[in-house]
């Protein structure tokens, strides 16, 4: 019994750590946009470090009952969050970075036997805190890397965040889009009211162009009137809830001259056809992003134009139709 919760132990640490060296991976190399702070970059910094420190904790095998405790409560958490990501029909659950894997799979093979067999093969006959302390060896082989390691982890990973934009990725951020204006090229020559001032250049201030219209395959059809355009990935939760509401709207709003149109734009990567929420037969407008290169976007993103510039957006949550009369009155 001693022997297999020494190998359970140690199985369970080595996971922890091969977890937390793949999440370290992803945010050296990628940003993390969400906005929810149990998915954020401020999240992951504090996760890191404590899944390393309880990883190399369970190897070790030092103050072996306290560390056990502290692996049944880790992957009852765990169990918990991939269960709620596999209820909401989430990609992946996102424990091996970039890697990703299904929550039912981890949830199936990873999680729940690993907190079981923690359950069945529990430490017996030792005390929760020491006495006894870890022998030199452990203290100076093992303790002491592990307190110096976790800080010049946390530093490596705080002073090495990836840029928002490169070549090959860009991290949207919509408030970017609104209030910015350009000066035209021309600007107009306004007779003065007193005759012996100069006469002044009257500055005109245009509303800029949607920059994601260059990215879009329908842009064309974007340009003109009021439009609804949401940007959606196929397996975002959220979305499959806004499309249906939004599709609604498009054929209650009859889509005559001079009235809302709606847009549905799907972001790379693309999912199947079959897996596509946005049905077939919908009267709104369909388009997609490019994929000359990767995008960071929170879904649903919702982008009210008209004549191609932005009037508002709105992330995570799309707005009913009041909000975006609203928003119309506001911006007009």
């Amino acid at each position: 019994m001693k022997r297999a919760n020494k190998i359970v132990m140690a199985a369970a640490g080595l996971v922890l750590i091969v977890a937390s060296i793949l999440k370290s991976h992803q945010l050296l190399t990628e940003p993390i946009i969400s906005k929810d702070f149990w998915e954020s970059w401020l999240f992951f910094v504090i996760q890191i470090p404590l899944e390393v420190g309880l990883g190399i904790w369970l190897v070790c095998g030092l103050f072996r009952k306290a560390g056990w405790l502290l692996g049944v409560l880790a992957f009852g958490l765990f169990i918990g969050v991939t269960l709620q990501k596999g209820l909401t029909g989430a990609e992946s659950c996102g424990c091996f970075g970039r890697v990703h894997v299904n929550p039912w799979i981890t949830f199936s093979v990873m999680d729940v036997p690993v907190f079981v067999l923690l359950l069945i093969f529990r430490p017996k006959g030792e005390s929760l805190l020491p006495p006894p302390w870890p022998s030199a060896r452990h203290f100076f082989g093992v303790a002491i890397p592990t307190f110096i390691l976790l800080p010049v982890l946390v530093l490596a990973l705080i002073y090495n965040k990836p840029p928002e934009k490169t070549e090959k990725y860009e991290v949207i951020r919509p408030q970017e889009w609104t209030k910015k204006e350009t000066v035209t090229a021309r600007p107009v020559i306004e007779k003065p009211v007193d005759q012996n001032k100069p006469a002044q250049p009257k500055i005109i201030k245009q509303a800029e162009e949607w920059p994601m219209l260059r990215h879009i395959d329908i842009a064309d059809s974007l340009h003109d009137g009021v439009v609804v355009v949401l940007l959606y990935h196929w397996d975002c939760p959220n979305c499959r809830e806004a499309i249906p509401k939004y599709n609604k709207m498009c054929g209650e709003l009859g889509g005559g001259e001079g009235s809302i149109r709606f847009a549905f734009i799907e972001i790379p990567p693309y999912g199947r056809q079959e897996d596509n929420p946005v049905p077939p037969d919908t009267t709104c407008l369909k388009g997609r992003l490019d994929t000359s290169k990767q995008w960071y976007i929170t879904t649903p993103l919702v982008v009210l134009t008209e004549d191609g510039t932005v009037i508002k957006t709105w992330e995570v949550q799309a707005p009913n139709l009041d909000q975006i009369f609203e928003a119309m009155s506001a911006g007009g």
